[in-house]
């Protein structure tokens, strides 16, 4: 089995930040945002994972070498985005052999593929899938009593029929890999015809998932992974005199002397002067002495407000 980590995104509805930051290597408390998703590829049983890039490539790279996977890594480059389906079939030679287990790069999860893994044939596609947490914020999966996948809601659709959250985690029979179609195209372009052939399935996973799809979701991500504890990075800096509670501190960022912070994410290469004051901050600049700022995504150039809800 190959594996495919879809990591060539752009990251729209993640800017600002992902202009500095490609949303796969974002930090979460020392590991890239990515690192959860290729950890389960090897660990599930991928003898080789592909991963594919567009958006500034050579920082998702750094960020695939930072997590340690006893398996080959292939880069698959994207001048031009293909959408998901079309990475894969673009990825499509380095993937032939058996089944490709798929995931996405931009969600944070602790899942058993168990049930995925079993479930798995030559002629099918099957979706992981988890209980709906929310289906006014997320689009939902219907699924008939014998794991047949019927329809795909909108999120706020449907809300009167079953439906389930899909993990980004896939595992595609061999046979089903000539179906996917010419890039460009969404998944959906592969998946809707194999519901209509009764070839794509679902299954219920269990385990910790959390997407980050935009600066607050990020934001929160990194703050349920605190715990109400605070993180600093061994290669980042924070003076003695500085005061951070439920923080995280990235790698190479600087923290000077009498700084506050509270409920903020400070990341790589940032650096908070004397004095300032931050409360719920996401910070990836030179913050002057004695700044403060509350609710902020603060980047060179293009302070925005972090929203207080998605």
């Amino acid at each position: 089995m190959r594996g495919m980590l879809l990591a060539a995104g752009r990251g729209v509805r993640m800017e600002p930040l992902s202009s500095l930051i490609p949303k796969p290597a974002l930090p979460v408390l020392g590991q890239p945002l990515l690192a959860p998703s290729l950890q389960t590829l090897a660990a599930g049983g991928c003898h080789a994972i592909v991963v594919n890039l567009h958006h500034r490539p050579e920082q998702v790279v750094a960020a695939v070498r930072q997590v340690p996977v006893r398996c080959p890594v292939l880069f698959s480059l994207e001048p031009h985005l293909l959408g998901p389906a079309g990475g894969l079939a673009a990825a499509r030679s380095a993937l032939a052999g058996g089944p490709v287990l798929v995931a996405n790069a931009d969600c944070w999860s602790q899942l058993d593929l168990q049930p995925l893994l079993a479930a798995g044939s030559p002629e099918l596609a099957v979706l992981a899938l988890l209980p709906h947490p929310d289906r006014r914020r997320w689009g939902a999966v219907e699924v008939d009593q014998q794991g047949r996948v019927r329809r795909f809601w909108s999120p706020g659709e449907g809300l009167d029929r079953p439906g389930f959250l899909f993990t980004g985690f896939q595992l595609l029979g061999e046979h089903t890999l000539p179906l996917l179609p010419q890039p460009p195209a969404p998944m959906m372009a592969f998946w809707q015809p194999l519901v209509s052939q009764g070839r794509l399935y679902a299954v219920v996973v269990s385990g910790a998932f959390a997407e980050a799809g935009d600066p607050y979701a990020y934001w929160q991500l990194v703050m349920d992974r605190l715990a109400g504890a605070t993180y600093v990075h061994p290669a980042a800096r924070v003076e003695p005199s500085a005061c951070l509670k439920q923080t995280a501190v990235s790698v190479g960022a600087h923290i000077q002397g009498g700084a506050r912070l509270e409920g903020c994410v400070v990341l790589p290469g940032a650096v908070v002067g004397e004095g300032a004051e931050l409360c719920r901050c996401i910070v990836g600049r030179t913050v002057a002495p004695g700044e403060r700022g509350e609710d902020l995504v603060l980047l060179p150039h293009q302070d925005r407000p972090l929203p207080t809800k998605n």
